[in-house]
């Protein structure tokens, strides 16, 4: 099966081939800037045999964007993308929006209706793209989800992640038309709590690039602020481009959330 963005000319395929698979952890290496790839080659091959979710993006000859992911047991109507990665001269030119449309039409095509991702909440720009341009839910806050991890994007830092939902087969989820700031970027670029809030919505603003001396302290303050409220039920339903997340509690759902 194959896909052509109008936009970019990207083909996305499925990858069979062994040479192909083997393009696709050398490309991932290189985006995580990681010593060992992130998976061995004999798994990769036996998840694209048994009909999992093993995607390139080709630019002409070249792999430039790749992505894996395979069913929830316990949900069969949920596939779980484990990574999507973009070849670093690639970024910013549709690559990722092609992988994203084209694992939605997969899906579907499939009988699945619903996605799931894990992303770190500091990467702003990931934020913005998952939540405004997709649509998804930031459904769970998962600290230290991976333990440590020894590459250019995670060494020496706790692995946090928050847990996406992407109904494929739905609309957009209503967003809050007022939110309490419970958290703002400091002078320095620090986090800086500005109200405790009280059961409504909430908003948090996270900085574009966090500084390396500051990642723990937001590390902790996303804890504090986001983590509880998702594990109550609020959902992270907005993102704006200058960085406010908006979460949304339960009750302003309209029963959206259900599963």
């Amino acid at each position: 099966m194959t896909t052509t963005t109008d936009l970019a000319r990207h083909e996305v395929s499925d990858l069979t081939e062994l040479g192909q698979l083997e393009q696709l952890l050398a490309l991932f290496k290189l985006v995580w800037g990681a010593r060992d790839a992130p998976m061995p080659l004999d798994l990769l091959r036996a998840m694209s045999d048994a009909g999992g979710m093993v995607l390139g993006v080709f630019a002409g000859p070249s792999l430039v964007g790749g992505a894996v992911g395979f069913r929830s047991a316990e949900d069969p109507a949920r596939l779980h993308s484990h990574m999507v990665g973009v070849h670093p001269d690639w970024r910013r030119r549709g690559v990722g929006s092609a992988i994203k449309y084209h694992q939605r039409d997969w899906c579907l095509q499939r009988g699945i209706s619903r996605m799931s991702w894990t992303f770190d909440p500091l990467q702003r720009r990931n934020a913005v793209f998952n939540i405004n341009h997709l649509g998804a839910v930031g459904h769970t806050y998962l600290v230290d989800h991976y333990g440590p991890i020894d590459d250019a994007l995670n060494a020496g830092v706790p692995t946090d992640r928050v847990l996406m939902r992407w109904d494929l087969d739905r609309g957009r989820p209503p967003v809050p038309a007022e939110a309490e700031r419970i958290l703002d970027i400091g002078e320095h670029g620090e986090p800086r709590q500005t109200g405790g809030g009280g059961d409504g919505a909430v908003r948090l603003r996270l900085p574009a690039v966090v500084a390396s001396q500051h990642v723990l302290a937001w590390r902790v303050a996303l804890r504090t602020a986001m983590a509880p409220r998702l594990a109550a039920g609020y959902r992270w339903t907005a993102m704006t481009e200058d960085g406010w997340c908006v979460l949304a509690p339960p009750r302003t759902q309209c029963g959206t959330e259900t599963r």
